[in-house]
């Protein structure tokens, strides 16, 4: 048996005294004793580095690339794709440190100091340096550990989730300007055939004028009509050129002339209607619910206890001079219960039980937005589909009006105002025609994201980053 002593304390007048001298004594040391600034810190290693933003490959050689093509090119650059992916593998991190949570963790500790003791001899100096190594292992936790790896699972899941979220989003982000530039590609030649069929009738009425066959009225009227022309396929060519700035700008990389969208059948058919899935929103709203209840615990594992095995084994001991008794190995079994007298662990239980009622009426919200926009898009899409025949039809009878009209036009029978009407009326259908088509387009792969079959209809693999394990 031994007891050590600290020594005891000083006294005040001592204390008083020594103070003033001890003070003196370091002033003229304090320009020397000053700190140095801190060094730089040391540059990071490569392996610690944030990630930067990945080099997205070149546009092809080909004059155009098509919607999938430019997707499967530029998706993995997104930035939100990238916060995604850098989430998901963060959410895998906290799972596994939640999985260690159920495994034992070893020690290693070293002892080195001096000390005063007294033993039954009298008082002695004592050189301590020893080593021990020891495992601790939580054996019970009131299940409060297996809940947390369970419900980081789910949250796993629901960051996996969210990257599908992020790159079907991204998808439809890029997709706008994309069909966008696509329309405004179909108008462009359209809109120079008019043109140019506008300047032939404005040169025609001009000799006829010069022949004094046509009035001053005719040849103001048929100059107006080829302003008018110009002035469209102007428009055009800078809503062009904006869209394509617009979608280089999205993308984050250079463009290739973008090529008609064209969907699998089974994306377009009656089958695309019914609910095959989810998209990545709603289902990481409902792993997020899933994993919250997971964290509820019952009411009996507040008054669980905490049990826990310790193992402790001597490596080397070379105190000096050596203590009377000495421990070599050691095993102890411990039992605690923890209970905070101002009602922490209730309240703590109330706190998840109220966060998975708001995750569970979250997920519905979000369940309920996407079923409700995907029972809109249906007439949406029936619509469009109707509007798009009928144009077809209207605009091969103007084909039919306008051959016959220039016929007309030239033997005398139909005036110049009827012609230019005529040739408008067709222009103005085609425009309609090219709104309607982008309309549905635009629908059709709405709602294939809210059925979760984007990806696959665009050729974009979820790939292994999707998918739980």
């Amino acid at each position: 048996m031994h007891r050590r002593h600290a020594p005891g304390p000083l006294r005040p007048l001592a204390l008083a005294l020594l103070l003033p001298a001890l003070w003196a004594a370091q002033a003229p040391r304090a320009q020397e004793l000053t700190p140095e600034p801190p060094p730089l810190p040391a540059p990071v290693s490569r392996a610690d580095a944030p990630a930067a933003a990945p080099h997205l490959p070149p546009p092809p050689d080909a004059t155009a690339e098509s919607l999938p093509a430019l997707l499967a090119r530029v998706l993995a650059g997104d930035p939100q794709v990238r916060v995604a992916r850098s989430l998901l593998a963060a959410a895998d991190a906290r799972r596994q440190q939640a999985r260690s949570r159920l495994g034992p963790s070893l020690q290693l500790s070293v002892l080195n100091g001096r000390s005063r003791d007294r033993e039954t001899l009298g008082e002695l100096d004592r050189q301590t340096d020893r080593a021990e190594a020891g495992l601790r292992w939580n054996l019970y936790n009131g299940g409060n550990d297996r809940a947390e790896l369970q419900a980081s699972g789910r949250d796993r899941d629901a960051a996996a989730q969210d990257l599908r979220r992020a790159r079907e989003e991204g998808s439809e982000r890029l997709t706008e300007p994309y069909l966008e530039l696509l329309r405004l590609q179909t108008l462009l030649p359209a809109a120079a055939d008019r043109l140019a069929a506008v300047r032939r009738l404005a040169a025609q009425v001009q000799r006829q004028h010069e022949a004094g066959k046509a009035s001053d009225a005719d040849t103001a009227q048929a100059t107006a009509s080829q302003l008018d022309a110009e002035i469209v396929v102007e428009q055009l060519q800078a809503d062009f050129l904006a869209a394509r700035e617009r979608l280089a700008a999205l993308a984050g990389t250079e463009l290739r002339a973008v090529l008609p969208v064209v969907l699998p059948a089974w994306a377009v058919g009656a089958a695309a209607a019914a609910p095959a899935g989810a998209p990545g929103l709603v289902e990481a709203a409902r792993l997020r619910a899933e994993a919250a209840r997971a964290r509820v615990r019952p009411p009996a594992s507040v008054f669980a206890p905490r049990i826990d095995l310790e193992v402790r084994h001597q490596l080397s001991d070379r105190t000096t001079p050596a203590q009377t008794t000495e421990q070599q190995r050691s095993w102890l079994l411990s039992a605690r219960w923890d209970f905070p007298v101002m009602g922490e662990l209730q309240a703590r239980r109330e706190e998840s039980r109220r966060r998975a009622e708001a995750a569970d009426a979250e997920a519905e919200r979000i369940a309920r937005g996407a079923r409700a926009e995907l029972l809109a898009l249906g007439p949406r899409i029936a619509g469009a589909e109707r509007a798009i025949a009928q144009l077809d039809r209207q605009i091969a009878q103007y084909d039919a009006l306008l051959r016959a009209g220039e016929l007309q036009f030239e033997a005398g029978r139909r005036s110049l105002a009827q012609l230019m009407q005529l040739r408008d009326s067709r222009f103005n259908a085609e425009q309609r025609r090219a709104e309607q088509a982008q309309r549905l387009l635009a629908a059709q792969l709405r709602r294939l994201a809210l059925t979760g079959q984007l990806l696959p209809a665009l050729g974009l693999d979820g790939g292994a980053d999707d998918s739980g394990d």
